[in-house]
């Protein structure tokens, strides 16, 4: 599992989101933004998050811890984004995910 969470890291760091939610997200995921559903499916978060992907020029995505607890990942990241209006968005989050069989099936992003 360590290894798909590190090519996980890696192409969250890329700005490869939208790769990254295909890959690693189970066709049923439950996503919740700051305890708020966010997607009840794969392709809801996908399609959520392209629109606001397609806005961003410029990806900088540092990671700011990793902690493995037997199938639950908690990573944070801190992400600047620069959308192509010039304007720079900053934040820090924080992904709790639960994985089974190679898949995230439920993942809580928290803001920091």
């Amino acid at each position: 599992m360590n290894s798909l969470i590190d090519d996980y890291i890696a192409m969250n760091q890329a700005g490869l989101v939208l790769e990254l939610c295909e890959k690693y997200y189970d066709p049923n995921v439950i996503m919740l933004n700051n305890g708020k559903v966010f997607a009840k499916s794969m392709r809801e978060s996908y399609d959520k998050q392209k629109g606001f992907i397609e806005t961003v020029q410029e990806f900088t995505v540092k990671l700011i811890s990793k902690e493995i607890i037997g199938n639950v990942s908690v990573l944070v990241f801190h992400y600047k984004m620069t959308g192509y209006d010039s304007s720079i968005n900053q934040f820090t989050g924080k992904h709790i995910q639960t994985w089974e069989n190679d898949k995230i099936i439920k993942e809580e992003y928290v803001s920091i």
